[in-house]
């Protein structure tokens, strides 16, 4: 790389490193706040001591009519399982919800049973008024269940409301059909959903990032926020779908038609919960369709590009492919990155064999653009003596130099953008891999190397106390990618013509200490695959450096062009007029 090359690279990481680190230091300085508020507003607001539930036996007790219109019967709770091969659903009768969900085919980062959600008895509530003008909540009713179809299906019967939930034999897809007896068709219709998120994973902090409320109305279609503090959001218009996103799963709530007018969403990141490990709550309060019969779908499962695609709503745009300002990047990755990725998934078990092989098609893809910004970067080199000689004769003349070296290249036939143009057309990449690997769930817990899990850093060393802008841990793949990237640092150096530039001796050194800190905390397979790409590019470098450009020749072509027409450059012309310009600016303001 030259010193267009480097300069441009490194303003673009240093926009990179940039975003990063306000992101971070934003998410400390939040999560700080929270905790002091939660404390100031529990001695504010000090939880009230729980009444006890009145026993069944006062049943008995209850004498006169108006006490029995007022008191809901007391029923003892019980709780009915329906299943298939990847989920596990636990209902209450008592609102006739669902109260706990485990997915069969995943497990937390401490080998437990992955919970989605345990313990809401109020996951999901439908109120509405009926034709005797009385105001329903299956919140309040309780439900004599019957679980039918392979232990599949469940039918839950109330004194007002029927509800029956269907899971397919194998997938996360659980249906719901609602049958809301004598419904007033002229009042409102209310659906209330909560929910909650549990820590699955080990990085705490990666979680509560990557926790957000997704949805896509029927106007202004698909759009997501993260959950960062307490917020709520209001839609008014038809909603497709709503989805609770965490990492790696998500809950999602998909009417069949369109039931829902509008919505109301309230999302909190709460403190760390020990005993619950609870991270997050959801609640969502939407307005329905008057109408006796209701149709929805409830996705509980993960967040699987190829599972989520195959529904044909746009689901899979839950998984962040891209960001903010790069959103282009997606289509790299799903056109690109994915299919490749898949079809190297299906031939190998290991998915460090997987990204070593993604690494080497991928350089070898960009080999063309890599190729070119070698071979300029050789011209620049090569051209080094005579820079030499004009540096010489112009002395402090930087303006004569520039008009010289101009002039010098076009002869050439020398582009000095050219090793930046190369490096620039790879950037796209770069950040496409940076969202695919954080995001990919087949990663998730599985071994390589030293790693225990290529979806999270690779620790070989825990540390009893955090290094700023470092962290608590040492990654080693990290370490292996900034010791790589350094020896190219140093090999860039070598190649540059220009070396008197005191910026340039040091420029190259910075950001691969600055990667020390960024990346250690980033997925092992991305630390990995950079590590990766970094010895394939020192061993290019050797090779083209050693077998297939050679410098002499390079030097001795360039000499010839010389008493050669130069052609016709309209970026060098337009540089040189430029530079031309200013240099007859600076001799009027002179004279004046």
């Amino acid at each position: 790389m030259d010193k267009n090359t480097l300069v441009g690279f490194g303003l673009l990481m240093l926009l990179l490193v940039g975003y990063i680190v306000y992101n971070q230091n934003a998410e400390k300085q939040y999560l700080a706040k929270r905790k002091a508020d939660s404390i100031a507003q529990a001695k504010l607001n000090p939880q009230p001591v729980p009444v006890k539930t009145i026993d069944s036996s006062l049943r008995s007790n209850v004498q006169t009519d108006s006490l029995k219109d007022t008191l809901q019967t007391i029923q003892a709770e019980t709780f009915y399982v329906i299943e298939n091969k990847d989920l596990q659903i636990t209902f209450t009768n008592k609102g006739g919800s669902a109260n706990k969900v485990l997915l069969k085919q995943f497990k937390t980062y401490d080998g437990k049973p992955l919970i989605l959600f345990d313990g809401n008895k109020n996951f999901i509530d439908l109120g509405y008024k009926s034709t005797a003008g009385m105001m329903i909540h299956t919140k309040d009713e309780y439900f004599n269940g019957e679980i039918r179809a392979d232990k599949r299906q469940i039918v839950l019967k109330g004194n007002n409301t029927n509800i029956t939930y269907q899971l397919p034999e194998t997938g996360c897809m659980l249906e719901m059909k609602v049958d809301a007896k004598n419904t007033d068709k002229s009042a409102p219709v209310s659906l209330q959903w909560n929910s909650q998120s549990i820590m699955t994973e080990k990085d705490v902090e990666s979680q509560r990032m990557y926790t957000q409320v997704c949805y896509n109305l029927e106007k202004e279609g698909y759009d997501y926020y993260t959950i960062k503090e307490k917020e709520d959001k209001n839609f008014n218009e038809a909603v497709k779908w709503l989805s609770f996103k965490q990492h790696y799963f998500n809950t999602t709530l998909i009417t069949d038609q369109k039931l829902i007018t509008s919505a109301k969403i309230s999302s909190d990141l709460s403190k760390e919960d020990t005993a619950t490990r609870k991270l997050s709550d959801f609640s969502a309060y939407m307005t329905l369709l008057p109408q006796d019969n209701y149709g929805f779908k409830m996705y509980l499962g993960p967040n699987d590009y190829k599972i989520l695609k195959s529904y044909q709503i746009e689901l899979e745009e839950i998984i962040p492919l891209s960001y903010g300002i790069f959103g282009f990047v997606k289509y790299i990755n799903k056109w690109i990155i994915l299919p490749i990725f898949n079809m190297l998934s299906h031939a190998f078990s290991s998915y460090g064999v997987v990204i070593l092989l993604l690494t080497f098609i991928i350089r070898l893809l960009m080999s063309p653009f890599t190729y070119k910004s070698y071979v300029s970067s050789a011209k620049m080199k090569a051209l080094k003596p005579e820079l030499d000689e004009l540096r010489d004769k112009m002395g402090e003349d930087k303006q004569a130099f520039g008009m010289e070296q101009m002039k010098l290249y076009r002869q050439a036939g020398v582009n000095p953008l050219g090793g930046c143009l190369p490096a620039l057309l790879q950037l796209p990449v770069f950040f496409a891999l940076l969202s695919f690997f954080p995001h990919a769930i087949e990663l998730r817990q599985e071994k390589f190397l030293w790693a225990n899990d290529l979806s999270t850093y690779d620790s070989i060393l825990n540390l009893p106390f955090t290094i700023p802008f470092y962290g608590d841990h040492i990654s080693l793949f990290t370490i292996l990618f900034v010791i790589t990237s350094l020896l190219m640092a140093l090999y860039s150096m070598n190649m540059t013509a220009d070396q008197n530039n005191p910026m340039m001796k040091y420029l190259p050194f910075i950001m691969p200490v600055m990667f020390l800190g960024i990346f250690n905390k980033l997925p092992a397979a991305l630390t990995f695959y950079y590590f990766v790409s970094n010895v394939i590019t020192l061993g290019l470098q050797f090779v083209i450096q050693q077998w297939i450009i050679d410098p002499k020749k390079i030097h001795a072509q360039i000499q010839a062009k010389k008493n050669e027409p130069p052609k016709e450059n309209k970026l060098m012309k337009k540089m040189m007029e430029m530079q031309k310009q200013n240099e007859e600016r600076m001799k009027k303001g002179g004279k004046k």
